[in-house]
């Protein structure tokens, strides 16, 4: 922007009537200047616009979200919510919904390492509304220490008053938390309670997933008498706490039979197995002697363990005198291990029984093992006819399995179901001699299998 502006160098100048000036005689000399517009502005600067980073946002949005998790669930720290839930013990229903207001954060970061440490003023997230994920809290468990070792074992009974009694000491000794780089430090505490949270969502899972299956495959496989019976068990799943203790057999002395644990085993790699290893438990070994000791026990079980992904067992029929095992997939890694632990037995002091393998029914798939399992104990310990185990009738077998866990009884058997009972040729007296050599002349069939 500029103006034209003239001056001269004379005294006298005369201006006319519009305010231009004229010089009467001294040389006239015309300038401009020009505004710059990046000059400096003057009075009160102008107050900056203050710009929201893309990790405040963030944080706002998950700050949103717990709170909203806080009023579905209805407390406000995880502590809460769990023993309110403990003490209330709702429904099933009702659980889902106070757990669905625990989200899972740092979805992101589950590959992460983290790292324990000891600190003594660490720089803790206070009553975090959310737990991690499962990968990432598993690997936090993993890093934390044992609690406690056999010389500083928990007295139960004494445990409360010792900790209101030690509060002060352990306030200003070293604090055991987990650094996850990117997230933060955790203390022992709230990853326990985010791994209680978890377990808990779990089971409520299950249980879900057990009314569905009630709904689609286990009522329609029960007979149409027994539907009924099949509803008011799923709708006592729906309204029953997970964690309540179920009303099944009772836990006490006077029954013929008793289980004694549950045994890890483990197949042989080798074909020579090392005769300085012993294949049962020192333990568990000298409970099942005692077991088999005792005046009024007949039926002693082992559940054999292959690293939580097949089951087998032993049964131990103390009047008869014999040592059954049994594998439901009739393999012979599994199978030789069954028969080294059987022989153990025999051999380190029930030298007067004999070992005597299972293998019927037969596994026709690679997930129902314990079903199979179950099966035999109730067999051997209830005395009852062989129940078919095939693939038609294993969801009704579920159901039945079920029911006897839930109530300690099992359903009443039918008289007559075709898949039950063995088929049997009948001759019918009423054919002619046509139809009796139509009938000598077809190919004969099994009494096992149905003609088509």
């Amino acid at each position: 922007m500029e103006f034209g502006i003239s001056f001269s160098s004379g005294e006298e100048d005369e201006f006319s009537v519009d305010g231009s000036a004229t010089s009467t005689g001294a040389e006239t000399t015309k300038g401009s200047i020009r505004l710059n517009p990046k000059a400096r502005k003057v009075g009160r600067p102008q107050k900056m616009k203050k710009k929201t980073a893309a990790s405040e946002r963030s944080d706002r949005k998950w700050y949103e979200a717990s709170e909203h998790g806080r009023k579905v669930a209805g407390e406000v720290t995880l502590d809460a919510l769990l023993n309110s839930l403990d003490r209330d013990q709702p429904s099933l229903t009702e659980s889902q919904r106070r757990l669905s207001g625990v989200i899972v954060k740092y979805g992101d970061h589950e590959n992460k390492k983290p790292k324990f440490r000891r600190m003594k003023n660490p720089v803790l997230i206070m009553d975090p509304f959310y737990i991690l994920p499962d990968k990432l809290l598993s690997a936090c468990l993993k890093v934390l220490p044992v609690a406690n070792t056999q010389e500083t074992a928990i007295d139960i009974d004494a445990f409360q008053t010792m900790s209101a009694s030690n509060s002060g000491l352990h306030s200003s000794s070293a604090v055991e938390t987990v650094f996850i780089k990117d997230v933060g430090h955790f203390s022992r505490k709230q990853i326990e309670t985010f791994k209680r949270v978890q377990n808990l969502k779990e089971a409520v899972k299950l249980g879900q997933d057990m009314y569905k299956w009630l709904i689609e495959d286990g009522i329609p496989a029960l007979p149409a008498r027994s539907h009924d019976l099949g509803k008011d068990v799923a709708n006592k799943i729906l309204a029953t706490y997970p964690y309540k203790r179920i009303e099944g057999l009772p836990d006490l002395p006077d029954f013929r039979f008793t289980f004694a644990g549950i045994q890890s085993a483990v197949p042989a790699t080798k074909r020579t197995r090392n005769t300085e290893a012993v294949p049962v438990d020192k333990a568990t070994r000298d409970r099942i002697f005692s077991q088999v000791a005792e005046s009024g026990v007949d039926t002693v079980m082992l559940p054999l363990n292959f690293s939580n992904a097949h089951w087998c067992c032993i049964v131990i029929k103390v009047n008869a005198k014999r040592i059954h095992h049994y594998d439901p997939l009739n393999q012979a890694p599994y199978k030789n291990a069954c028969d080294a632990i059987a022989t153990h037995l025999k051999l380190s002091g029930l030298q007067a029984f004999n070992v005597i393998p299972q293998n019927n029914p037969i596994q026709f798939d690679t997930y129902s093992c314990g079903v199979f399992v179950c099966w035999m104990f109730i067999r051997q310990a209830a005395k009852i006819s062989p129940a078919d185990m095939s693939i038609n009738s294993l969801p009704r077998r579920r159901f039945e399995l079920f029911y006897y866990l839930l109530t300690g009884r099992l359903l009443q058997q039918d008289d007559a179901v075709a898949s039950d009972v063995d088929y049997t040729v009948t001759t019918n007296t009423t054919t002619n001699t046509t139809d009796r050599d139509v009938g000598d002349a077809e190919e004969k069939i099994p009494p096992t299998q149905v003609a088509k």
